[in-house]
């Protein structure tokens, strides 16, 4: 070939577009085959739906398989779509579920109050079986109790419903001898291989029988069912056959793929009632009279029991959470209560409370034994019967420490530390600082005047203040003590300061003199003489300070 030549041809190539021309043009006819396709799709979708379900059933996984997707995703998207017709169809259900318990409680009731319903009740006392179930079987006119699937070529049982699973029997079993019977009576008769039984019957019950080409259906039914009845065996067994197709032809004895069929087999699960309702007389019968005094009775009994129930209840409640009161033993009866337990002497009385309730004196017979609660409250009121504080004086009780804390003698917060230790849950007796501070304070040691002799009172005061020393140094912590030494205004001031720091000085001796422990305690007292330039007077006083 020429160079011209293949210049040419090159030429037209890059005119043409090449392979790349070829492509386009491909390009080009599934564009408009994919045109021409959307525009008859829809109506080829109508008219196949129209024609049969053969596009649905195709069409179903796929829209599963989406349905899911989208929920994984974003499930609030499906909740909102549905929310506008889940609602009224949950509420319809309720309705209806609550009209039906309403109609199954009526008719019970009417059954239970009626010469029959009597008889059933004593049925059911003597057989052992609820009450309910007695009604239904002499009320039934049909009931299918169990259903059973069956491979119709290995007899194996593909899946079993039953209305009551405590009275089930062992499904396998019932499998394999419908499949023997079956057997048998195609072997004996001499019948032909597609020929099958439709029914058995075994005293109360019959066995219905219905079978497509790979399954059969098999219910067992209590009483006298109407041939209808077969029309809902057969479209059930219709459907498994078309919906399990492919699992029954790859079946090899897995019957777990089967379990989407128990929704269609409990739809097999009928029963109907005879509502037909009892012939009736007048409103005043004999038996209707006496259940209308009987049912007076019983309201009346029932309305006092249960008054009675809520005060009793209230009354106990009461008095446990009483202080000082523990209830041990309740005894309910029918005109007279009894009560045990125990009773600290200073808690409220139980019978006090009982009239709060409605009970009489007479209605509640009342035992209880004295003991001593240990809560703070009753410690107190022990502590301030036994201690009888002067006023001013104030207890208090906490973690086993009774406190007196307030202005009283010396003598006083002796004697109380001497008995706190006998009242129950007391470990430890405290005296406040503030209590003996005033005390102390409060007293004056006097002397004669002109001279530092003590008058008989002031040796008195000075041994109770020397008490009271001794008690404010167990107490404990950091005190101090100034003795002021006072004259009167007859001497010349040199003659008053002298003879009040002597007076200081004399009390500060017979402290120390009387009290050892005191004694040791030296620093924390100190002696001062203020001549008549404070309380003119021919005595001595003190100054506490707490820190």
């Amino acid at each position: 070939m020429s160079p011209t030549g293949s210049k040419k041809e090159q030429a037209n190539s890059a005119v043409n577009g090449g392979s790349s021309g070829n492509e386009l043009g491909e390009l080009r006819k599934i564009l408009v085959q994919s045109e021409q396709v959307g525009e008859v799709l829809p109506d080829a979708l109508r008219e196949s739906a129209r024609r049969d379900d053969r596009l649905a059933e195709a069409t179903l996984p796929i829209v599963e398989e989406n349905i899911r997707q989208s929920v994984q995703r974003n499930p609030r998207i499906l909740a909102e779509a549905i929310f506008p017709i889940i609602g009224p169809a949950i509420r319809k259900a309720i309705s209806e579920a609550l009209a039906q318990m309403i109609q199954s409680l009526n008719q019970t009731l009417e059954r239970s109050l009626s010469p029959q319903g009597l008889k059933w009740r004593l049925e059911a006392m003597q057989t052992g079986k609820p009450f309910a179930e007695v009604v239904i079987l002499h009320s039934l006119i049909y009931r299918v109790e169990q259903v059973f699937l069956i491979h119709k070529e290995t007899g194996i049982l593909l899946q079993h419903v039953a209305l009551n699973a405590a009275e089930t029997q062992d499904g396998e079993m019932v499998s394999a001898m419908l499949t023997a019977i079956q057997d048998f009576v195609r072997d004996s008769f001499k019948t032909s291989d597609d020929a099958t039984l439709d029914s058995l019957r075994v005293k109360d019950f019959s066995i219905w029988i219905e079978n497509s080409p790979d399954a059969i259906l098999a219910a067992v039914i209590r009483g006298n069912a109407p041939l209808t009845l077969r029309e809902i065996f057969l479209e059930a067994i219709e459907r498994i056959q078309f919906e399990q197709e492919n699992d029954f032809q790859k079946f090899k004895g897995d019957t777990t793929v089967f379990e989407d069929t128990k929704p269609v087999l409990q739809e097999c699960l009928q029963m109907r009632l005879d509502e037909k309702s009892e012939p009736k007389g007048g409103i005043f019968t004999p038996f209707n009279v006496l259940a209308a005094v009987l049912g007076v009775l019983l309201v009346v009994a029932g309305f006092f029991y249960i008054r009675d129930y809520r005060r009793w209840s209230n009354y106990l409640d009461r008095l446990r959470h009483e202080p000082g009161i523990v209830v041990t033993e309740a005894e309910r009866g029918f005109f007279r209560h009894e009560l045990s337990g125990l009773r600290d002497p200073l808690a409220v009385a139980p019978e006090s409370l009982a009239g709060e309730y409605g009970y009489a004196p007479d209605d509640v017979a009342q035992n209880w034994k004295p003991f001593q609660d240990a809560a703070p409250e009753f410690v107190l009121k022990r502590a301030e019967k036994l201690l009888a504080p002067p006023p001013g004086v104030r207890l208090a009780f906490e973690n086993g420490a009774l406190t007196a804390d307030g202005p009283a003698p010396a003598a006083w917060f002796a004697e109380a530390q001497r008995l706190a230790p006998a009242l129950a849950g007391v470990t430890e007796f405290r005296i406040g600082a503030g209590g003996l501070k005033q005390s102390i304070e409060a007293q004056t040691i006097g002397f004669g005047c002109g001279t530092t002799e003590l008058t008989a009172d002031g040796e008195k005061a000075l041994a109770a203040a020397t008490a009271a020393f001794e008690l404010l140094s167990a107490a404990g912590g950091v005190w101090r003590v100034e003795i002021e030494g006072r004259a009167d205004a007859s001497g010349t001031d040199a003659a008053n300061a002298e003879i009040s720091r002597a007076r200081a000085d004399k009390i500060l001796a017979e402290i120390f003199a009387k009290s050892e422990k005191l004694k040791q305690n030296r620093q924390n007292f100190s002696a001062v003489g203020t001549g008549a330039g404070g309380a003119a007077e021919c005595a001595a006083g003190f100054h506490v300070y707490l820190e």
